[in-house]
């Protein structure tokens, strides 16, 4: 197909809103299925995997296609359980109009905003659908209100429900001029009616509205207006169509996904309004010497493509989701793979509709597939070219804000889970998981708790491993408060050769941040030059384990400033030994403190819920640091120690019924209260007792 015949729909938007119904009722009504399902039968075409039924949630992203007035439209259903928010940053990394669903009910949520700003940043041609119009209480003209007040004035109302409630089958849209009632029997048809008596007032003044915000975008129409020349309705749907594809306007439509009311029609505005991959920008990337260079969505273009998602099916192995940029991707080709520098042979290419794969020779630019079994490629690398390779720029996933550790539950099967977690990365980037050897636990962080429980559901199932999950220790530092000295001489002799090395040193604090310092002051020679790199090493190796709680020291400065030798006992090993006990000695004199690893904490949230949330991160020991409002949101800005955010991101959603969000980073360590010191100090030497 031509690239200007291709539509990449992302179908995004906070959780349970309704996405993967629209995206069936978007199946039905082209023909590719002929019976809907529903999320609670488990027999959506996008819900397929064993977790998504049983919990009955989208957790991955599921590609779909199907036909629409002589066009073609890419599905890309997404979560919107924040949670597999990495998986909408990949979507909408690669589609070219981003349909954003919103509640009736419930309008504008975290999830929402999420979408739009990043819709934003990427230049997608955005439009929104006001889905589940059949239900009670519902009040369209107030979600298009706050659309507007959040997004711009650019927001504009291209239909409104004339029936909304229960009863709802019937559509006024203002580009038609008619009202559309679609047929009780869900196959999503509908017939024209004249605008009835009872609604023309209303439909006069949103017309108008709509007319006039269609016109501000275009210099030839605003003319033609304002000396009161005739327009004609192509002229409004061609200024319409640019300014939909050019980022100008975002239009507001209404459904009934469930009854399949509107969507119909919605997939008309995608076909005839929304972008193709030829109205975007050109794509970014850089050469293999890191210079920028751009990729025209054009077939005699050298061929790129971008793996945007990877899922391992069980008996078909790794599957490739792809978005290709330019030129076209061919089965028997080679391509190289920029970031891993390696070579793929194209050996099979499909396009998707859920879980059922259909051969394709090729994918074409402005087009997505998906590619089987690739040796050395996955999500975020660059398929092109090796005589004019590029590396398209990356998908920004978001950061870890839940951390937990990882334990086997019978012994040996940690390299099992170490590639199981491996493979589970490579499938969500999200996801992360390492080996931390201070703490002596495997942590693995992500999105959120049902995130990290799913992944312990993949590794029993597809892996056949058990773990399970505890509280991660936390990563404390010692410190000293005050100058110390002491001297040590080591002294050992067990017939022949003994040991022998004598050290004097000297402890002060340092400031937060900087670090070990090591200071000779050795003069005359009462230390031997050749034995101070050990003196040295000694006392880092004493840094390891603090004298209060076993947790490394921090922010100290060691001067070595007297000594004595033994021409023939003194060695290497003797100082070394010196030193580090010199050390400990020094860290009881030197009134030892305990610091913990404070994090700066961005929490996003309805106004209603800033009490309890506020009251919450006090009671976790945190300081807030300033409030800013961001649209009908407000976002804390705080400091909170990091053993008190364990679980945090499950009991923000708790607080806030779902529509709370948070970001996390390491900020500084900081001194313990005292209380806490004292609970820290008794819980090592109590583990220390049953230990030996």
């Amino acid at each position: 197909m031509k690239v200007e015949d291709i539509r990449n729909v992302g179908i995004v938007g906070h959780g349970s809103v309704g996405k993967t119904i629209l995206a069936e009722a978007m199946l039905m009504s082209s023909g590719i299925i002929k019976r809907m399902g529903f999320i609670e039968e488990g027999n959506t075409v996008s819900d397929f995997h064993g977790q998504e039924t049983e919990r009955q949630i989208s957790i991955s992203t599921a590609m779909m296609h199907c036909p629409w007035l002589d066009h073609k439209i890419n599905l890309i259903d997404t979560p919107g359980y924040l949670d597999f928010f990495g998986e909408v940053y990949g979507a909408m990394h690669v589609v070219d109009t981003a349909l954003i669903v919103v509640d009736a009910i419930s309008g504008i949520e975290v999830g929402t905003e999420l979408v739009w700003q990043y819709g934003k940043e990427h230049e997608l041609s955005k439009m929104f659908v006001v889905n589940k119009l059949d239900k009670d209480d519902v009040n369209f003209d107030r979600v298009v209100e706050d659309l507007r007040n959040s997004f711009g004035p650019d927001v504009i109302k291209v239909q409104f429900p004339y029936n909304p409630g229960p009863d709802f089958d019937a559509i006024i849209d203002l580009v038609r001029g008619k009202l559309l009632r679609f047929k009780p029997n869900g196959s999503g048809k509908f017939t024209e009616e004249d605008i009835p008596a009872d609604i023309k007032d209303t439909f006069d003044a949103a017309r108008l509205e709509f007319m006039e915000s269609i016109i501000e975008h275009d210099e030839e129409l605003m003319n033609k207006y304002v000396s009161d020349e005739e327009i004609s309705e192509d002229e409004i749907k061609k200024a319409l169509s640019h300014a939909c594809k050019h980022n100008e306007i975002y239009p507001v439509l209404c459904t009934s996904a469930r009854t399949n009311v509107g969507v119909s029609r919605v997939m008309d505005y995608l076909v005839k309004y929304g972008a193709s991959a030829s109205d975007l920008p050109d794509v970014h990337g850089t050469d293999v010497d890191g210079n920028d260079v751009t990729r025209r969505c054009r077939k005699d273009e050298p061929v790129s493509a971008l793996i945007f998602k990877t899922i391992s099916e069980p008996h078909v192995g790794e599957l490739s989701f792809i978005k290709v940029y330019s030129g076209a991707l061919k089965i028997g080709s080679d391509v190289f793979n920029a970031v891993t520098n390696s070579t793929e042979r194209i050996s099979t290419l499909f396009l998707l509709n859920g879980k059922e794969r259909k051969d394709a020779p090729q994918i074409e630019c402005g087009d997505m597939g998906a590619i089987i079994k690739l040796k050395n490629s996955h999500t975020n690398d660059t398929l092109c070219d090796k005589s004019d390779p590029i590396s398209i720029q990356k998908i920004a996933f978001p950061k870890p804000v839940i951390r937990a550790a990882l334990h086997a539950v019978n012994k040996g099967e940690e390299d099992k889970i170490g590639l199981g977690l491996s493979a589970l990365h490579q499938e969500d980037p999200t996801f992360h998981f390492h080996y931390d050897g201070e703490l002596k636990q495997t942590i693995i962080s992500g999105q959120g708790e049902l995130q990290l429980d799913i992944v312990i559901h993949r590794l029993q199932g597809r892996f056949n491993v058990e773990t399970e999950m505890s509280e991660p220790k936390i990563p404390y530092r010692e410190t000293i408060t005050r100058s110390a000295d002491y001297r040590r001489r080591y002294k050992k002799q067990t017939g022949g050769r003994g040991q022998y090395g004598d050290v004097h040193i000297e402890v002060k604090p340092r400031a937060r941040g900087e670090g070990f310092e090591f200071v000779n002051n050795i003069v005359g020679g009462v230390v031997p030059t050749k034995y101070i790199p050990a003196v040295e090493k000694g006392i880092v190796q004493a840094l390891e384990e603090g004298a209060l709680t076993g947790s490394k020291v921090v922010d100290v400065s060691v001067r070595l400033f007297d000594g004595s030798y033994h021409n023939v006992d003194s060695s290497d090993m003797a100082f070394q030994i010196a030193g580090a006990q010199a050390f400990k000695e020094c860290m009881q004199k030197a009134h030892a403190i305990v610091l913990e690893p404070i994090y700066q904490l961005n929490v996003k949230i309805p106004e209603e819920y800033m009490g309890t949330v506020m009251g919450d991160i006090s009671s976790r020991r945190g300081k807030v640091l300033g409030m800013e409002i961001d649209g009908k949101f407000q976002v804390i800005r705080a400091e909170v120690p990091l053993a008190e955010l364990y679980r945090y991101s499950p009991m923000l959603r708790s607080m806030t019924q779902g529509r709370g969000r948070h970001e996390r980073h390491f900020g500084h360590y900081e001194h313990v209260p005292k209380e806490v010191q004292v609970k820290l100090i008794a819980a090592y030497a109590a583990e220390r007792e049953e230990q030996h």
